[in-house]
């Protein structure tokens, strides 16, 4: 179920990151979404942030400067350093696609009652916490579902 949750959200998600309105690719997104998040970053954070290698990362930098969705600039705090940034119209298409996703999370969960709502909140913010665990403890053998 995990498996075909993850395929079909990642479909959606490119169906819409593909509208004409929006036109980027998934690995322009989340580096859009990266750089949306911390303000700014520079190559090596952001390539960390996404976790893409620094040659693929480059690829899609370039391509959002000549799309006009973020520019390169020096940092305040030490000249030498080159950061990215989004471009007013970057941080147009990060809002656009997030008000998007909200309309598409919103019609997908439109027929719950709000008391289903709460408690499938509750249940993510389990098993979030279980993801979190997991990633900080790999070691761990897997348990079965059910013991």
């Amino acid at each position: 179920m995990i498996r075909e949750l993850t395929w079909h959200g990642q479909k959606h998600a490119i169906q819409t990151l593909t509208r004409p309105e929006i036109g980027l690719t998934m690995p322009q997104m989340v580096t859009l979404l990266a750089i949306y998040d911390s303000g700014s970053c520079r190559m090596g954070d952001l390539a960390d942030a996404t976790q893409q290698s620094g040659g693929t990362l480059t690829g899609i930098v370039d391509r959002l400067i000549v799309d006009g969705l973020v520019e390169r600039v020096r940092s305040a705090q030490d000249r030498r350093v080159i950061e990215v940034v989004l471009t007013p119209a970057g941080k147009a298409r990060v809002q656009g696609v997030l008000s998007a996703r909200q309309a598409d999370l919103e019609r997908i969960l439109s027929g719950f009652t709000d008391r289903q709502l709460e408690q499938f909140e509750q249940l993510l913010m389990q098993f979030l916490h279980g993801l979190h665990g997991v990633a900080e403890s790999p070691e761990e053998p897997a348990r079965e579902l059910g013991a």
